[in-house]
């Protein structure tokens, strides 16, 4: 009996021993923690903002940065959306680096933006409990919004400003004003956090923006004509030549508020600009009811209406047809777009068609001229009237090839219309992939020229594992299926778009 019994419980040892076993494999299947990827980029390769605010306003500090997180522990990627972040508990934000809400505020240009703000946006608060504030909402710091349109985590008009660093490396951009030179390419951190708040990725990218070249022309165009070559002088005879136009409005004579004061005014009180989140021009009446006319002009309300015209047309068209600008200045404006955009120091056009050929703005979008021509500017920023990958906007004549439309196959868009082009909205890999994603923003798409612009890729490909071909490296477009594919190759190639 004894014996009998020592069988037993021997056997029900071997039985259990084999169970374990049998379960040992099973329990090397199960699934691997999540490991996370985040990229981010800003959405376009340079923003521009005024230098100053009191007189008028072209362009708003504002920029807007856009991420996709992937979960990456499995063989295949998984897209993190606002569901299963949800969840998973995670929280997708932002942190500028070279800005902050004392730097920003301290800044006597950006004190500016701070005084006059409320007045260009009736109802807007700059700084909310000590936080500076974008008219969108977002701040120097905070959560991003999943777009279920473009498929990523968006935070819209930050207020980014190109200011004076400590470190003098970074300083770059020659101040129009005369002051000192300025950081156009600050840097933003964007991460993952679980709900216990522990960092679960992170990535740099630039937040670039920059001083456009308006005042470099229109302060000693000031000076020419008898006003103080300053902002206020540059105003005033802006606002003189404008009143000789059909519209015949001086706007030095607008006091929008009734203070007793000219200005700020706000171009797209009356020309749409889509950069103002507008679909249509407001008009000043509707923002400002009792505004006043200052005496001395010789126009009235009667004439203070909304134009047909965008401000992008406006802008354009004037400068590429003014005599004055044409013998005074610049025969050439209609293809030199750096008399008007960023470029002293600055290169708001620097990405890798720049670097490997010498394409320029008007190969893609068309000079000044054959873009007034072919309507681009009554419907600006809009996809039907910029440059794909495949094809240049109406009216332009490059002198390159584009992308044959097969090596772009199988990309997708957003179901709605949205801002911006193809580009900037498309997808192109597995469906959901942003074309961002990998291949940076655009005016600065990978390998840029600008060394800032390429720490991002340089630090997710710059694992020794990896490795590239003749004329490639770490900079070029995201390319190392590894990367986002665990157990795929580790050498960079040109991944499928499908």
């Amino acid at each position: 009996m004894r014996s009998k019994n020592k069988f037993i419980a021997l056997t029900m040892v071997l039985v259990a021993i084999a169970m374990l076993a049998t379960a040992a494999p099973s329990l090397a299947r199960t699934t691997p923690p999540p490991s996370y990827k985040v990229v981010a980029w800003n959405d376009l390769g340079m923003h521009c903002a005024c230098p100053t605010f009191a007189g008028f306003l072209l362009l708003p500090p504002f920029n807007t940065i856009r991420a996709q997180v992937f979960d990456a522990s499995g063989r295949d990627p998984i897209l993190v959306t606002s569901a299963n972040a949800s969840s998973l508990g995670l929280t997708i934000g932002y942190n500028m680096i070279d800005n902050s809400d004392a730097l920003n505020q301290a800044d006597p240009y950006f004190q500016q933006w701070i005084t006059y703000s409320p007045k260009l946006f009736p109802g807007f608060q700059p700084v909310v409990n000590g936080k500076v504030m974008g008219i969108a909402g977002n701040g120097l710091s905070g959560t991003m919004a999943y777009d279920s349109n473009l498929l990523d985590w968006t935070a819209v008009g930050i207020p980014a400003y190109p200011l004076v660093q400590a470190d003098t490396t970074k300083n770059v951009m020659t101040d129009p004003l005369g002051g000192p030179n300025r950081n156009p390419y600050p840097m933003t951190n964007v991460f993952v956090k679980n709900s216990a708040g522990t960092v679960l990725a992170s990535t740099n990218t630039v937040t670039p923006v920059a001083f456009g070249g308006c005042c470099t022309c229109h302060l000693p165009l000031a000076g020419q004509n008898g006003y103080p070559t300053t902002p206020t002088g540059s105003f005033a005879y802006l606002g003189k030549m404008h009143g000789t136009n059909s519209s015949k409005i001086d706007f030095n004579y607008l006091d929008p508020t009734g203070d007793g004061a000219s200005g700020p005014i706000r171009c797209s009180w009356c020309h749409w600009d889509p950069a103002m989140g507008e679909s249509a021009a407001p008009g000043l009446d509707k923002v400002w009811p009792n505004y006043v006319i200052m005496p001395g002009a010789t126009f009235t309300k009667a004439n203070v209406v909304v134009s047909k015209y965008s401000f992008s047309d406006v802008v354009h068209r004037f400068h590429s047809q003014s005599t004055k600008v044409l013998t005074q200045f610049d025969a050439n404006v209609a293809t030199n777009c750096y008399d008007c955009h960023p470029g002293n120091n600055v290169n708001c056009y620097r990405g890798t068609h720049k670097a490997k050929t010498t394409i320029w703005c008007v190969d893609c979008h068309g000079n000044l001229n054959q873009r007034v021509a072919a309507g681009q500017m009554t419907q600006p920023w809009k996809a039907s009237t910029l440059p794909t990958c495949t094809s240049a906007s109406a009216g332009a004549t490059p002198a390159f090839a584009c992308h044959a439309t097969s090596a772009v196959g199988g990309t997708t868009y957003p179901a709605s219309p949205t801002l911006f082009g193809k580009f900037i909205n498309g997808r192109g890999h597995k469906g959901s992939i942003k074309c961002q994603t990998c291949h940076g923003e655009a005016h600065a798409e990978a390998p840029s020229t600008m060394t800032l612009d390429n720490t991002q890729l340089s630090a997710m490909q710059g694992s020794t594992s990896y490795s590239f071909p003749a004329g490639k490296d770490k900079t070029y477009a995201l390319g190392v299926c590894n990367y986002c594919h665990s157990g795929k190759t580790t050498t960079w190639g040109v991944p499928p778009h499908q």
